[in-house]
Protein backbone atom coordinates (compact mmCIF):
# COMPACT_ATOMS: atom_id res chain seq x y z
CA UNK A 1 0.00 0.00 0.00
CA UNK A 2 1.34 3.45 -0.92
CA UNK A 3 2.13 5.91 1.84
CA UNK A 4 -0.37 8.73 2.39
CA UNK A 5 0.74 12.13 1.03
CA UNK A 6 2.94 14.54 2.95
CA UNK A 7 0.23 16.49 4.74
CA UNK A 8 0.24 19.86 6.50
CA UNK A 9 -2.67 19.82 8.94
CA UNK A 10 -2.54 23.52 9.82
CA UNK A 11 -3.04 26.00 6.99
CA UNK A 12 -5.60 28.77 6.66
CA UNK A 13 -7.96 30.02 3.98
CA UNK A 14 -10.35 32.98 3.97
CA UNK A 15 -12.74 33.87 1.15
CA UNK A 16 -11.96 37.41 0.06
CA UNK A 17 -15.62 38.40 -0.09
CA UNK A 18 -16.16 37.60 3.61
CA UNK A 19 -13.88 40.38 4.81
CA UNK A 20 -16.53 43.14 4.92
CA UNK A 21 -18.58 40.87 7.19
CA UNK A 22 -15.61 40.69 9.59
CA UNK A 23 -15.22 44.48 9.79
CA UNK A 24 -17.96 44.66 12.43
CA UNK A 25 -18.17 44.13 16.17
CA UNK A 26 -15.54 43.93 18.89
CA UNK A 27 -12.85 42.42 16.60
CA UNK A 28 -12.87 44.49 13.41
CA UNK A 29 -10.88 43.01 10.53
CA UNK A 30 -9.87 45.62 7.96
CA UNK A 31 -7.09 46.10 5.41
CA UNK A 32 -4.07 48.41 5.69
CA UNK A 33 -0.34 48.79 5.08
CA UNK A 34 2.22 46.99 7.24
CA UNK A 35 5.97 47.06 6.70
CA UNK A 36 5.36 48.79 3.38
CA UNK A 37 3.07 46.04 2.12
CA UNK A 38 -0.56 46.88 1.27
CA UNK A 39 -3.72 44.87 2.00
CA UNK A 40 -2.52 43.39 5.27
CA UNK A 41 -5.34 42.15 7.48
CA UNK A 42 -5.60 44.31 10.60
CA UNK A 43 -7.55 43.29 13.67
CA UNK A 44 -8.63 46.41 15.54
CA UNK A 45 -5.64 48.03 13.86
CA UNK A 46 -3.12 45.28 14.75
CA UNK A 47 -1.55 43.46 11.78
CA UNK A 48 -2.25 39.73 12.09
CA UNK A 49 0.64 38.73 9.83
CA UNK A 50 -0.90 38.08 6.41
CA UNK A 51 -2.31 39.91 3.43
CA UNK A 52 -5.80 39.09 2.24
CA UNK A 53 -4.33 37.82 -1.03
CA UNK A 54 -2.18 35.27 0.75
CA UNK A 55 -5.23 34.03 2.66
CA UNK A 56 -7.58 33.95 -0.34
CA UNK A 57 -5.42 33.18 -3.39
CA UNK A 58 -5.62 29.43 -3.95
CA UNK A 59 -2.95 29.46 -6.67
CA UNK A 60 -0.54 31.13 -4.24
CA UNK A 61 -1.35 28.56 -1.55
CA UNK A 62 -0.60 25.69 -3.93
CA UNK A 63 2.65 27.31 -5.08
CA UNK A 64 3.77 27.64 -1.45
CA UNK A 65 2.87 24.02 -0.79
CA UNK A 66 4.94 22.86 -3.75
CA UNK A 67 7.89 24.97 -2.60
CA UNK A 68 7.79 23.32 0.84
CA UNK A 69 7.32 19.78 -0.51
CA UNK A 70 3.78 19.53 0.90
CA UNK A 71 1.46 17.35 -1.14
CA UNK A 72 -1.76 17.91 0.81
CA UNK A 73 -2.94 20.63 3.17
CA UNK A 74 -5.78 20.80 5.69
CA UNK A 75 -7.36 24.25 5.39
CA UNK A 76 -9.33 25.98 8.12
CA UNK A 77 -10.54 29.55 8.71
CA UNK A 78 -8.11 31.90 10.49
CA UNK A 79 -8.72 32.36 14.21
CA UNK A 80 -10.00 35.95 13.97
CA UNK A 81 -13.14 34.45 12.40
CA UNK A 82 -14.05 32.82 15.75
CA UNK A 83 -16.83 35.18 16.75
CA UNK A 84 -18.48 33.27 19.55
CA UNK A 85 -19.73 36.60 20.93
CA UNK A 86 -22.06 37.18 17.97
CA UNK A 87 -25.82 36.81 18.20
CA UNK A 88 -26.51 33.12 17.44
CA UNK A 89 -28.30 33.85 14.16
CA UNK A 90 -25.41 36.04 12.99
CA UNK A 91 -22.94 33.41 14.13
CA UNK A 92 -24.66 30.70 12.11
CA UNK A 93 -24.80 32.94 9.05
CA UNK A 94 -21.09 33.74 9.27
CA UNK A 95 -20.10 30.10 9.72
CA UNK A 96 -22.25 29.05 6.77
CA UNK A 97 -20.54 31.59 4.52
CA UNK A 98 -17.07 30.53 5.69
CA UNK A 99 -17.84 26.83 5.31
CA UNK A 100 -19.47 27.25 1.89
CA UNK A 101 -16.40 29.14 0.61
CA UNK A 102 -13.99 26.54 1.95
CA UNK A 103 -16.05 23.63 0.63
CA UNK A 104 -15.97 25.21 -2.83
CA UNK A 105 -12.16 25.39 -2.78
CA UNK A 106 -11.80 21.81 -1.54
CA UNK A 107 -14.22 20.49 -4.18
CA UNK A 108 -12.13 22.10 -6.93
CA UNK A 109 -8.82 20.73 -5.58
CA UNK A 110 -9.67 17.45 -3.86
CA UNK A 111 -6.17 16.03 -4.31
CA UNK A 112 -4.53 19.00 -2.59
CA UNK A 113 -6.91 20.13 0.13
CA UNK A 114 -9.02 18.85 3.00
CA UNK A 115 -11.32 21.31 4.79
CA UNK A 116 -12.23 21.83 8.45
CA UNK A 117 -15.46 23.66 9.15
CA UNK A 118 -16.12 26.29 11.79
CA UNK A 119 -19.25 26.34 13.95
CA UNK A 120 -21.02 28.88 16.21
CA UNK A 121 -20.18 27.45 19.63
CA UNK A 122 -22.23 30.17 21.36
CA UNK A 123 -25.27 28.22 20.10
CA UNK A 124 -24.62 24.55 20.80
CA UNK A 125 -27.68 23.33 18.87
CA UNK A 126 -26.74 25.54 15.92
CA UNK A 127 -23.15 24.31 16.14
CA UNK A 128 -24.26 20.68 15.93
CA UNK A 129 -26.52 21.45 12.96
CA UNK A 130 -23.83 23.39 11.11
CA UNK A 131 -21.37 20.57 11.77
CA UNK A 132 -23.75 18.12 10.13
CA UNK A 133 -24.39 20.45 7.20
CA UNK A 134 -20.65 20.92 6.68
CA UNK A 135 -20.07 17.17 6.60
CA UNK A 136 -22.63 17.08 3.80
CA UNK A 137 -20.60 19.73 1.96
CA UNK A 138 -17.54 17.45 2.04
CA UNK A 139 -15.64 19.05 4.92
CA UNK A 140 -13.84 16.43 6.99
CA UNK A 141 -13.48 17.91 10.46
CA UNK A 142 -13.93 20.98 12.62
CA UNK A 143 -11.74 23.77 13.96
CA UNK A 144 -12.59 25.36 17.31
CA UNK A 145 -11.24 28.25 19.33
CA UNK A 146 -9.93 27.88 22.86
CA UNK A 147 -12.41 30.08 24.68
CA UNK A 148 -16.18 30.37 24.24
CA UNK A 149 -17.40 33.55 25.89
CA UNK A 150 -16.14 33.16 29.43
CA UNK A 151 -16.20 29.38 29.22
CA UNK A 152 -14.11 26.40 28.18
CA UNK A 153 -14.38 23.76 25.50
CA UNK A 154 -14.88 21.20 28.27
CA UNK A 155 -17.98 22.91 29.72
CA UNK A 156 -21.01 20.66 29.98
CA UNK A 157 -23.13 23.03 27.92
CA UNK A 158 -21.09 21.99 24.85
CA UNK A 159 -21.82 18.29 25.32
CA UNK A 160 -24.24 18.21 22.38
CA UNK A 161 -21.51 19.56 20.11
CA UNK A 162 -18.99 16.97 21.26
CA UNK A 163 -21.58 14.23 20.83
CA UNK A 164 -22.04 15.35 17.21
CA UNK A 165 -18.26 15.27 16.68
CA UNK A 166 -18.13 11.74 18.07
CA UNK A 167 -21.16 10.64 16.04
CA UNK A 168 -19.52 11.75 12.79
CA UNK A 169 -16.05 10.53 13.91
CA UNK A 170 -14.43 13.85 13.03
CA UNK A 171 -10.98 15.24 13.81
CA UNK A 172 -10.83 18.48 15.80
CA UNK A 173 -8.21 21.21 15.49
CA UNK A 174 -8.01 23.46 18.56
CA UNK A 175 -6.64 26.87 17.61
CA UNK A 176 -6.16 29.83 19.97
CA UNK A 177 -7.42 33.29 19.21
CA UNK A 178 -6.05 36.66 20.33
CA UNK A 179 -7.23 37.15 23.94
CA UNK A 180 -6.74 40.76 25.09
CA UNK A 181 -4.27 41.15 27.93
CA UNK A 182 -2.66 44.53 28.70
CA UNK A 183 0.52 42.81 29.93
CA UNK A 184 0.95 41.24 26.47
CA UNK A 185 0.14 44.37 24.49
CA UNK A 186 3.68 45.13 23.36
CA UNK A 187 6.17 43.25 21.15
CA UNK A 188 3.41 41.05 19.68
CA UNK A 189 3.43 39.03 22.90
CA UNK A 190 -0.32 38.59 22.46
CA UNK A 191 0.67 35.95 19.90
CA UNK A 192 4.12 34.88 21.06
CA UNK A 193 3.05 34.19 24.64
CA UNK A 194 -0.73 34.61 24.71
CA UNK A 195 -1.61 32.03 22.08
CA UNK A 196 0.60 29.20 23.45
CA UNK A 197 -0.80 29.81 26.94
CA UNK A 198 -4.36 29.79 25.56
CA UNK A 199 -3.74 26.42 23.92
CA UNK A 200 -2.39 24.96 27.16
CA UNK A 201 -5.38 26.33 29.09
CA UNK A 202 -7.79 24.64 26.70
CA UNK A 203 -5.88 21.38 26.81
CA UNK A 204 -5.65 21.47 30.61
CA UNK A 205 -9.40 21.93 30.97
CA UNK A 206 -10.12 19.12 28.51
CA UNK A 207 -7.69 16.73 30.19
CA UNK A 208 -8.69 17.48 33.80
CA UNK A 209 -12.42 17.43 32.94
CA UNK A 210 -12.26 13.74 32.08
CA UNK A 211 -13.55 14.30 28.53
CA UNK A 212 -10.89 12.06 27.03
CA UNK A 213 -11.44 9.32 29.59
CA UNK A 214 -15.14 9.29 28.72
CA UNK A 215 -14.55 9.58 24.96
CA UNK A 216 -11.07 8.18 24.23
CA UNK A 217 -11.89 8.06 20.50
CA UNK A 218 -11.89 11.86 20.21
CA UNK A 219 -9.06 12.93 17.91
CA UNK A 220 -8.14 16.41 19.12
CA UNK A 221 -5.09 18.19 17.75
CA UNK A 222 -3.68 21.19 19.60
CA UNK A 223 -2.03 23.89 17.51
CA UNK A 224 1.51 25.22 17.80
CA UNK A 225 3.00 22.08 19.28
CA UNK A 226 0.42 22.09 22.05
CA UNK A 227 1.57 25.53 23.17
CA UNK A 228 3.24 25.33 26.57
CA UNK A 229 1.21 22.28 27.64
CA UNK A 230 3.81 19.58 26.80
CA UNK A 231 6.24 21.17 29.23
CA UNK A 232 3.64 21.21 32.03
CA UNK A 233 2.59 17.55 32.05
CA UNK A 234 4.86 16.72 34.98
CA UNK A 235 3.40 19.60 36.97
CA UNK A 236 -0.13 18.53 36.04
CA UNK A 237 0.54 15.00 37.27
CA UNK A 238 2.07 16.34 40.49
CA UNK A 239 -1.00 18.48 41.15
CA UNK A 240 -3.31 15.56 40.35
CA UNK A 241 -1.50 13.44 42.95
CA UNK A 242 -1.57 15.99 45.76
CA UNK A 243 -4.76 18.02 45.19
CA UNK A 244 -8.21 16.44 45.45
CA UNK A 245 -9.80 19.12 43.24
CA UNK A 246 -7.32 18.29 40.47
CA UNK A 247 -8.39 14.64 40.37
CA UNK A 248 -12.10 15.25 41.03
CA UNK A 249 -13.21 14.33 37.49
CA UNK A 250 -10.62 11.78 36.38
CA UNK A 251 -9.47 8.29 37.26
CA UNK A 252 -6.04 8.47 35.66
CA UNK A 253 -3.32 11.14 35.89
CA UNK A 254 -3.41 13.93 33.29
CA UNK A 255 -0.46 12.59 31.32
CA UNK A 256 -2.43 9.42 30.51
CA UNK A 257 -5.24 11.34 28.81
CA UNK A 258 -2.82 13.84 27.29
CA UNK A 259 -1.11 10.98 25.44
CA UNK A 260 -4.36 10.53 23.48
CA UNK A 261 -4.08 14.01 21.98
CA UNK A 262 -2.34 15.16 18.80
CA UNK A 263 -0.03 18.14 18.33
CA UNK A 264 1.28 19.86 15.23
CA UNK A 265 4.99 20.43 14.65
CA UNK A 266 4.88 24.24 14.85
CA UNK A 267 7.44 24.74 17.62
CA UNK A 268 10.02 26.74 15.61
CA UNK A 269 12.70 24.72 17.40
CA UNK A 270 14.13 21.37 16.29
CA UNK A 271 15.06 20.65 19.93
CA UNK A 272 11.53 21.36 21.18
CA UNK A 273 10.10 19.28 18.33
CA UNK A 274 12.33 16.36 19.28
CA UNK A 275 11.00 16.56 22.85
CA UNK A 276 7.41 16.72 21.59
CA UNK A 277 7.88 13.56 19.50
CA UNK A 278 9.56 11.69 22.38
CA UNK A 279 6.80 12.77 24.77
CA UNK A 280 3.73 11.90 22.68
CA UNK A 281 5.13 9.48 20.11
CA UNK A 282 5.46 10.10 16.38
CA UNK A 283 1.93 8.85 15.70
CA UNK A 284 0.52 11.76 17.72
CA UNK A 285 2.61 14.53 16.16
CA UNK A 286 1.44 15.91 12.81
CA UNK A 287 3.14 18.18 10.31
CA UNK A 288 1.99 21.82 10.43
CA UNK A 289 2.91 25.23 9.01
CA UNK A 290 0.35 27.91 10.05
CA UNK A 291 0.48 29.18 6.46
CA UNK A 292 0.26 32.01 5.41
CA UNK A 293 0.93 33.98 8.60
CA UNK A 294 4.30 35.52 9.33
CA UNK A 295 4.78 33.22 12.33
CA UNK A 296 4.45 30.14 10.13
CA UNK A 297 7.11 27.46 9.78
CA UNK A 298 7.95 27.95 6.11
CA UNK A 299 10.03 24.74 6.02
CA UNK A 300 8.37 22.25 8.38
CA UNK A 301 10.06 19.27 6.79
CA UNK A 302 13.43 20.97 7.29
CA UNK A 303 12.62 21.64 10.95
CA UNK A 304 11.64 18.00 11.36
CA UNK A 305 14.81 16.80 9.61
CA UNK A 306 16.91 18.93 12.00
CA UNK A 307 15.23 17.56 15.14
CA UNK A 308 17.81 15.50 17.06
CA UNK A 309 17.21 11.82 17.77
CA UNK A 310 14.24 11.64 15.38
CA UNK A 311 14.56 8.66 13.05
CA UNK A 312 13.71 8.47 9.36
CA UNK A 313 10.79 6.23 10.31
CA UNK A 314 9.55 8.84 12.79
CA UNK A 315 9.74 11.55 10.12
CA UNK A 316 7.68 9.47 7.72
CA UNK A 317 5.07 8.93 10.41
CA UNK A 318 4.87 12.64 11.31
CA UNK A 319 4.72 13.80 7.69
CA UNK A 320 2.40 11.15 6.29
CA UNK A 321 0.91 8.56 8.62
CA UNK A 322 -0.03 10.59 11.70
CA UNK A 323 -1.96 13.23 9.68
CA UNK A 324 -3.87 10.44 7.93
CA UNK A 325 -4.64 8.76 11.25
CA UNK A 326 -5.81 12.02 12.84
CA UNK A 327 -8.02 12.88 9.87
CA UNK A 328 -9.59 9.46 9.35
CA UNK A 329 -9.12 7.44 12.53
CA UNK A 330 -7.56 4.71 10.39
CA UNK A 331 -4.07 3.42 11.04
CA UNK A 332 -1.84 4.17 8.06
CA UNK A 333 1.15 2.12 9.21
CA UNK A 334 2.02 -0.54 11.77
Amino acid sequence: MADPPVCDVHGHYLPRDILPRLAEGRARATLGDFNGEPDNVLLNGMPVGSTIDHLANVEFIIEEMDRAGIESRVLSPPPFTFRYWLDPADGIDLCKRLNDGLADVVSKHPDRFTGLCTVPLQDVDGAARELERSVGLGLKGVEVGTIVGDGNLSDERLNEFWEAVTHHDLPVLVHPDFVPNPRLASHYLINLIGMPVETATAMGNIVFSGMLERSPGLRICFSHGGGVAPYLLGRWDKGWNVRPESRADTVHPPSASAKLTYHDTITHSPLALSFLIRLFGAHHVVLGTDHPFDVQDIDPRGTLAAAPDVTDEDRTVVERHAPHEWLTGEKAAP
